[in-house]
């Protein structure tokens, strides 16, 4: 049996499961399930891609929009049952490896003033803090950091000893974007 980690397309057969953790992740500031199904339907800028183990058992995910040369992260998650084991990272370069694809210029996002875990990975990963939105989020109302950082060159594949130990057949990715469809291997050392 393959020890690896998977990034694919999301799909809609997708959407319960990342909805729950999602709602998991987030309460009930996290988006809908009918949101989710929108943005895999309606949206011509979305991309959303899933993170699952060999058994398919969702760990993360992460949605973005493509606008010409820059790419918005608009969500984001790993598994709260997860967190900690450096999967945010891994996910987060996957997330600069899809800017790449697309050949974007720079990645943007807004974080919850009060997500210091978010707001300090992102930063170890050359993000900027560029400025607040006041009242940007719901449920409870809140500031947003908005956050900026340029694609990398070239990207790392390494991870933390848990990861790499955990799932010691590195990451597949299975990229089907504006940029075509692509698989690609990561050794995660």
């Amino acid at each position: 049996m393959s020890h690896s980690l998977q990034l694919r397309p999301m799909t809609l057969d997708d959407v319960d499961a990342v909805s729950d953790l999602d709602r998991r992740a987030f309460g009930e500031s996290g988006w809908s399930r009918r949101y989710f199904v929108g943005e895999l339907t309606d949206s011509p800028i979305s991309i959303f891609y899933v993170l699952s183990d060999e058994q398919d058992h969702l760990l993360g995910y992460f949605g973005t929009w493509h606008v010409v040369d820059q790419l918005q992260l608009c969500t984001f998650a790993v598994d709260p049952d997860a967190q900690g084991q450096g999967l945010g990272a891994i996910l987060l370069n996957c997330v600069f490896r899809l800017a790449q694809r697309l050949d974007c210029d720079e990645i943007q996002l807004e974080v919850r003033i009060s997500n210091r875990p978010a707001r300090n990975l992102y930063q170890s990963r050359g993000f900027t803090e560029d400025a607040v939105r006041r009242n940007f989020y719901a449920n409870p109302r809140e500031d947003g950091v908005l956050m900026s950082a340029p694609t990398p060159a070239t990207l790392e594949a390494a991870a933390t000893p848990t990861v790499a130990g955990r799932w010691p057949d590195g990451l597949s990715f299975d990229w089907n974007d504006r940029a075509g469809r692509h698989a690609e291997h990561w050794p995660l050392r």
